[in-house]
C-alpha cells in the first residue's frame, strides 16, 4: 500500500443552515392521556399551521406552500406505593419527558412540510398561550440542506415580527 493510498478522504465543507421563515395561519391543540403498567403517560401537542414566506437559500418550489409546526410536551406519571400517605395507592408527581428541548426534523416536500420539537413543559405551555392568542405571528426554522426532502432541525425562532435582515 503506497502513501497516496493510505490518506484518508477529506470530508466536504459543511454547508451553510438553511433558513425557513413562516407567517402563522391557524393554531391547534390536542392532548392524549393513556394508563399503562403502574403509571400514565400525556402527551400535548400543538399544530401550528403556516405559510412559508422566504427561505434562504432561496428555494422557489416551497414559497407559498404550507408547512406545520408541531411542539410537544410529555409528561409521565409513576405510582408512589408509601403506605402512610392517605389515599394510598396513588399516582405519583409528573415527570417531564424530556428535561430539554429536543430538536427533530424538517421534512420539506412538493405538498409543504413539516417540523417538531419537545419542549420543556413550562416553555410548551407558554408558547403554546401566546401562539393560541395571536401575539406570536413568524416562525423562523434553520435546519441542515434536506436530503431526500429531510434535514436535521438546528433552530426555532418564534416572534411577533419579522426578523430583520441581516
Amino acid at each position: 500500500m503506497t502513501k497516496k493510498e493510505r490518506r484518508r478522504k477529506r470530508k466536504p465543507p459543511l454547508e451553510p443552515e438553511h433558513t425557513l421563515l413562516a407567517t402563522v395561519k391557524s393554531v391547534t391543540m390536542s392532548y392524549y392521556v393513556r394508563k399503562h403498567g403502574d403509571g400514565v403517560s400525556d402527551e400535548a401537542i400543538t399544530d401550528v399551521l403556516c405559510d412559508i414566506v422566504a427561505m434562504t437559500p432561496n428555494m422557489p418550489q416551497h414559497l407559498g406552500k404550507e408547512v406545520t409546526c408541531s411542539l410537544m410536551c410529555s409528561r409521565e406519571y409513576r405510582r408512589v406505593d408509601d403506605p402512610d400517605e392517605e389515599g394510598w395507592p396513588r399516582v405519583g408527581k409528573g415527570q417531564t419527558i424530556p428535561e430539554t428541548p429536543f430538536l427533530l426534523s424538517m421534512r420539506l416536500g412538493k405538498d409543504g412540510g413539516l417540523f417538531s420539537a419537545y419542549l420543556p413543559e413550562a416553555a410548551y405551555w407558554a408558547l403554546q398561550a401566546h401562539l393560541k392568542s395571536g401575539r406570536l405571528t413568524f416562525i423562523e426554522a434553520s435546519f441542515i440542506k434536506p436530503r431526500h426532502g429531510i434535514g436535521d432541525l438546528t433552530s426555532i425562532n418564534f416572534s411577533e415580527t419579522p426578523p430583520e435582515e441581516p
